[in-house]
């Protein structure tokens, strides 16, 4: 290993073809530093936050239109891959989903209704959703607690 010897100012470090100067930074470029770290700082959580928002993505999950438009790729897909898990997950999920320890339940789901009919019955629900934008899980909660009441099973 060869190091060509320069200047003090300048040193060739080995494995490399590009000369470095050394000196000591000077007050305004570290300052210029400091500037440029606090600003991207500032602007990476406002951008993500920009994106996601332009994405027309929730924190909580997807839009009723977007879950429905999952569906319909699941179910062209003859419910089976990733969009029919999904779809299944997000439009027929069990009461635990949000709800706090001591919390009643919200739906009760009939144990001999199979999964493909419930998921048919919230699907209607939610095309029928006035406000397409809201976030799936709202929508979906409110559909199954209309759908599957607890006062009609416990009065069984």
């Amino acid at each position: 290993m060869r190091v060509t010897t320069l200047p003090p100012a300048l040193t060739v470090y080995p494995f490399s073809s590009i000369a470095l100067e050394r000196r000591v930074p000077r007050r305004a470029e570290v300052l210029l530093c400091v500037r440029l770290m606090l600003l991207v700082g500032f602007l990476v959580p406002f951008l993500a936050t920009s994106a996601a928002a332009v994405a027309g993505e929730s924190a909580g999950g997807p839009s009723v239109a977007q879950l429905v438009a999952t569906c319909e790729r699941g179910t062209a897909a003859g419910d089976l891959g990733v969009d029919a898990a999904m779809c299944e997950w997000y439009a027929v999920p069990c009461d635990c989903v949000g709800k706090r320890p001591n919390e009643p339940e919200r739906w009760c789901m009939p144990d001999d209704e199979p999964v493909e009919a419930a998921l048919a019955k919230v699907l209607a629900e939610l095309r029928r959703a006035p406000v397409q934008s809201a976030p799936a899980e709202t929508v979906v909660a409110d559909a199954m607690a209309r759908l599957y009441p607890c006062a009609e099973r416990q009065g069984r």
